[in-house]
């Protein structure tokens, strides 16, 4: 075909989809991509942390039912058990943030330099994961069909404004996948699935770690380095021999474990929380988009500081 009927053609599929729907300007599209990228590998990082606490848990509850020589407590198993489906609820909800940043990944190549063939793929696999975690969860309710996105058809035009339309049923594709899975994780009912009752997780791990604190298995020496490093102190040789001679000392450190217990133990919930603001936030910028209303990426950008921050706490020797 001659260089000016390409051109034409090129210029008429244009018009063709315009006429259809408004194509998204790709700067924001690109913005919107890096942004939801970003949240969704943090709050994958916060999935992994919630699966570290609850292995923790799951060994402070055997070791509290061999403290008290109760191994053939039902309860026990029951909190195995219960502690076991919600590793494989957080598994299958990682998986499909491990997807969704990836379909981000994709929507930001896409909109920056026309990868077409890249969301494509990554939008299956979104979809794929979407499904797996509502069925997990949920074993009445399915990822509809219509969900899974018609993007992955687009061809590879290289017309700005067909790269344009592109670009938002790109952002449709994965807006629809959010609006999907939005409720379901928001659903009280739901969220007891993948994040265990707070209470009795704080009392478990607060016992275990007062038992194991109280019997003499756990040193003081960090917890009052912790306290004195910022002063540029550091603890005296032999620090557990002058605790246990003081109980007003004894007394401040087992405070300092029983709180550090408390916070480790209701860490899973806030992130699970603050994971489902960030989603909703992402979801109304998709909508933005898709309505040519500038962006406000402030709100999303807050939440993953704030999810960044209780991770470095979550990490820290000193932090929970």
């Amino acid at each position: 075909m001659r260089p000016r009927l390409i051109a034409a053609a090129l210029v008429i599929a244009a018009s063709l989809v315009g006429a259809c729907s408004a194509p998204v300007p790709v700067g924001s599209a690109v913005s919107l991509a890096k942004a939801g990228q970003d949240a969704a590998t943090q709050m994958r990082q916060s999935t992994t942390l919630s699966a570290a606490t609850y292995a923790t848990l799951e060994k402070a509850v055997a070791f509290d039912a061999g403290f008290a020589n109760d191994l053939r407590d039902p309860a026990t198993q029951d909190l195995l058990n219960e502690e076991a489906q919600i590793q494989a609820a957080l598994s299958a909800y990682g998986g499909m943030l491990d997807k969704l940043a990836s379909a981000y990944a994709a929507l930001g190549a896409l909109a920056a330099y026309d990868a077409n063939g890249n969301f494509s793929s990554a939008a299956s696999s979104l979809c794929d994961a979407a499904g797996n975690l509502i069925r997990t969860v949920s074993r009445r309710r399915q990822l509809p069909a219509a969900i899974c996105p018609e993007a992955s058809r687009q061809t590879g035009l290289v017309a700005r404004a067909v790269q344009g339309e592109q670009v938002r049923a790109a952002s449709d594709a994965i807006a629809a996948v959010l609006q999907a899975v939005i409720p379901v994780l928001a659903d009280p009912s739901r969220r007891n699935l993948i994040v265990m009752n707070n209470e009795l997780v704080q009392r478990l791990m607060v016992s275990a770690a007062k038992e194991l604190y109280i019997g003499g298995a756990f040193s003081c020496g960090a917890v009052i380095a912790a306290l004195g490093s910022p002063l540029n102190l550091a603890p005296v040789n032999g620090v557990d021999a002058v605790v246990s001679k003081h109980p007003n000392l004894a007394r401040g450190c087992l405070n300092v474990v029983t709180v550090e217990a408390q916070d480790s133990a209701t860490a899973p919930g806030v992130a699970y929380d603050k994971s489902i603001e960030a989603l909703k936030a992402l979801a109304k910028q998709h909508e933005n988009l898709k309505a040519g209303i500038p962006l406000d990426l402030d709100g999303v950008n807050a939440i993953v500081a704030g999810l960044q921050g209780l991770a470095t706490k979550q990490q820290s020797p000193e932090g929970m």
